[in-house]
């Protein structure tokens, strides 16, 4: 067990519903209608509300320092939500739930970082997980680069580069249309996603071409897979029905294995690790570009 969560309070499954509406919500006992992830309603969400909230916020402080930003956005709540963590459910703050993920992204990207060109973060909102990554020793030496898709969330990124004193490349980032502008990702990077990908429904076949056009040493994939997700357990269930009403991805896992099947990718996959939404766990994706193609 994380040396973390022996020190949580540890919940049964069937007790979710005293925590979360959402168990009642997945099993139609309360009316929840389908969020479709259109282009336009992933930019409502994150460009006008939580990116462009946050950033009219920023914009008021004279210094804002990661831990002010992270606050403003809510990382420091401290009323205990439920989390899921390697098939157990517990009760935590969000902020013990972000030093779970870190720790969890730094021992896998550990192995990867020998002779890496930079740290690279595609979908990377305004840049907490990637600048709290890059304080921390084994990252501090290694150049960083994030992919946004939403220009609020670019300029928040920005803003903390300067307060933070960190040189940080930054660009747009679209894997809807797979898109990078504004930015130069060097041979050799070991590029990650984190709760990002999973905002395009249906992942175009493409993607891995998208991903390895860069020349990556290494590409780690932190997201929700729907078909990672057990038919034959009712918690399994349940997330895959969190995903069909939030119009999450469904295909990312098929899209890996095509080009895993090809001899195009080598991939390794750890099943739904962890999750700040109990109903989203994340699995852990790595893979490689075959050295013959």
């Amino acid at each position: 067990m994380n040396d973390i969560t022996n020190s949580l309070k540890r919940i049964s499954f069937d007790s979710l519903p005293k925590y979360s509406d959402w168990p009642a919500r997945l099993i139609s006992l309360e009316e929840f209608k389908i969020k479709y992830k259109t282009e336009k309603e992933v930019l409502r969400e994150y460009e006008d509300e939580k990116w462009g909230e946050l950033l009219n916020n920023v914009k008021s402080l004279e210094k804002p320092t990661l831990y002010d930003v992270d606050e403003l956005f809510g990382l420091y709540y401290k009323n205990k939500l439920p989390f899921y963590y390697e098939g157990d459910f517990y009760l935590a703050d969000m902020n013990t739930m972000m030093d779970l993920h870190l720790n969890l992204y730094e021992k896998t990207l550990r192995p990867h970082l020998e002779g890496a060109s930079c740290l690279v973060e595609l979908g990377a909102g305004y840049g907490s997980k990637l600048f709290k990554l890059a304080q921390r020793d084994i990252f501090c030496d290694l150049p960083i680069l994030a992919g946004e898709f939403t220009k609020n969330g670019q300029e928040l990124i920005s803003i903390l580069a300067d307060s933070l004193n960190k040189k940080v490349d930054v660009g747009y980032c679209d894997f809807r249309n797979m898109k990078i502008e504004n930015i130069s990702i060097p041979e050799g990077a070991v590029i990650f996603t984190s709760y990002a990908a999973h905002y395009v429904p249906n992942l175009l076949m493409k993607f891995v071409d998208f991903m390895t056009s860069f020349k990556p040493k290494a590409v780690i994939h932190f997201e929700p897979c729907y078909e990672n997700y057990s038919v034959n357990s009712v918690h399994g269930m349940l997330c895959r029905r969190y995903v069909e009403l939030n119009d999450y991805t469904r295909n990312l896992i098929g899209v890996l294995k095509s080009s895993e099947v090809k001899n195009e990718i080598s991939m390794q996959v750890s099943e739904n690790i962890i999750g700040s939404n109990p109903f989203l766990p994340i699995s852990i994706i790595e893979w490689k570009l075959n050295k013959d193609n």
